[in-house]
């Protein structure tokens, strides 16, 4: 296995290709055929990071795959995607509650 086997992107002579060349020789180019600039390669995580919330995964999932240090960090940066958040525990409160008999006659009620 050569050296330059291990990357994605090599320079024209091989070996690394330094974010400044990866920019303007690869990134630019493709961003500009594909008519869309202006795109950041940031904006690649960013969309991921959003693909990954709408399929679901939790805050906790989220921070672990894109490698933020703390809940917290993507919930204050991505916590926006979340919208629905509210909606979908209070029906699943309600749904916890039909299946719940309280006991000695205590009555649960869930205000919306």
């Amino acid at each position: 296995m050569g050296e330059a086997d291990g990357w994605v992107f090599t320079a024209d002579k091989g070996g690394v290709l330094r974010p400044s060349n990866f920019r303007v020789k690869v990134w630019l180019p493709a961003v500009r055929a594909a008519e869309l600039a202006p795109l950041r390669p940031h904006d690649l995580r960013h969309t991921a990071v959003a693909l990954w919330i709408a399929a679901g995964a939790n805050p906790k999932e989220v921070s672990v795959r894109a490698g933020h240090t703390s809940v917290s960090f993507t919930l204050d940066r991505y916590g926006h995607l979340y919208p629905e958040s509210d909606a979908t525990l209070r029906d699943r409160l309600e749904a916890l509650h039909s299946t719940v008999r309280p006991a000695d006659g205590v009555v649960i009620q869930l205000s919306q």
